[in-house]
């Protein structure tokens, strides 16, 4: 079944234009990368209005005015279907992807894969899937038609063992089952205690966090550990991936990466014009 996803800005700061591309390369990285490895089909289109959303699409929300704990996906509670807030920072196309991303995955918010815990003192445990999170920094992701979309890692992550040759995410930034990178965390529900846990890493420091139970108020397993990880996140430092190409038309990235975005920008407009030369010539033929 088709899911439709539905990306609107709240804020003055995102022109149209611009929420397109963004919208398009999401779309682009669903179909062509995330769709084959999680057996999903969705659609992914821009907005200018909340009310222009028709029923039954899932909106991703940006706005400058979101606090970050409230930052991630959560459950309406007229209908019960997913939303997702994103706060407009420099990496927010970064964000939406990986909040599309995880929506279309686990809609829900509760879906865990049973593993062994990452903690050595804990046995066997529930993952909640959250396929951006391990290597969520800015410098795991990868550009699509010069826009900056997240890293995610695929359905082998909770491999029992490691395996040659198996791709674990889809950059392969993640090299082995349930590797978690700089800047990314993995968060799981520990049934002895019935507390939810979290590792952090940060460069080679790992770092163990009892959150303690899902206190009342939060629906989802997800949205409970967004908001204790919603700012760590949001303190990331925008590096760009190692070769990237960006796109000059998303404002405030300031980045060495924008040396070579003259190179995509040039090449759409020497299309755009390629095509109007062709349709003046036809126009003229024809009349």
């Amino acid at each position: 079944m088709l899911n439709q996803v539905a990306l609107v800005s709240e804020t003055g700061l995102i022109p149209f234009n611009i929420l397109g591309l963004v919208a398009a390369a999401v779309q682009k990285q669903v179909s062509r990368d995330v769709a084959p490895l999680w057996n999903l089909e969705a659609s992914v289109d821009a907005f200018a209005s909340l009310d222009d959303v028709p029923l039954g699409y899932w909106q991703v929300i940006i706005d400058e005015e979101i606090p970050f704990p409230g930052t991630g996906i959560h459950l309406n509670e007229d209908n019960g279907q997913p939303f997702a807030l994103v706060k407009l920072t420099e990496n927010w196309s970064l964000t939406t992807s990986h909040e599309v991303v995880e929506m279309l995955i686990d809609p829900s918010g509760n879906r865990t894969v049973a593993t062994n815990s990452p903690k050595e003192d804990q046995g066997r445990v529930l993952v909640l899937l959250e396929p951006c999170d391990p290597s969520e920094a800015p410098k795991f992701g990868y550009t699509v038609n010069g826009i900056l979309v997240s890293d995610f890692y695929t359905p082998r992550y909770f491999d029992p063992v490691f395996s040659p040759g198996v791709q674990y995410s889809f950059t392969g930034a993640i090299t082995k089952p349930r590797e978690v990178l700089d800047g990314g965390y993995l968060s799981w529900w520990e049934p002895e205690s019935g507390h939810v846990f979290q590792l952090n890493v940060d460069g080679r420091k790992k770092e163990f966090v009892d959150l303690g139970t899902l206190p009342p108020g939060f629906v989802t397993l997800r949205s409970f550990a967004d908001s204790k990880s919603n700012e760590r996140r949001a303190k990331l430092k925008p590096e760009i991936p190692k070769k990237a190409m960006l796109t000059a038309k998303l404002p405030g990235i300031k980045t060495e990466a924008l040396a070579k975005a003259s190179r995509v920008d040039r090449s759409t407009h020497a299309n755009a014009a390629s095509l109007r030369s062709q349709i003046r010539k036809l126009v003229k033929k024809h009349t």
